[in-house]
């Protein structure tokens, strides 16, 4: 995705990437590590209690 921007705006991808990235609240992109995780403890018997709740990854 990086590399499809920076070719629309005359930019290097690592520019676009990093933007991105400082956008985010954390500075950094997410890793699929932390979605999946986040899909594992709602699978499992510990999120029991957990109803009508939005998780925001990002």
């Amino acid at each position: 995705m990086a590399a499809t921007v920076a070719a629309a705006g005359a930019t290097a991808p690592d520019n676009v990437a990093q933007g991105f990235a400082a956008q985010a609240v954390t500075g950094r992109f997410t890793r699929p590590q932390e979605g999946a995780d986040l899909v594992l403890l709602l699978a499992s018997g510990r999120s029991g209690s957990i109803t009508g709740s939005d998780f925001v990854i990002d």
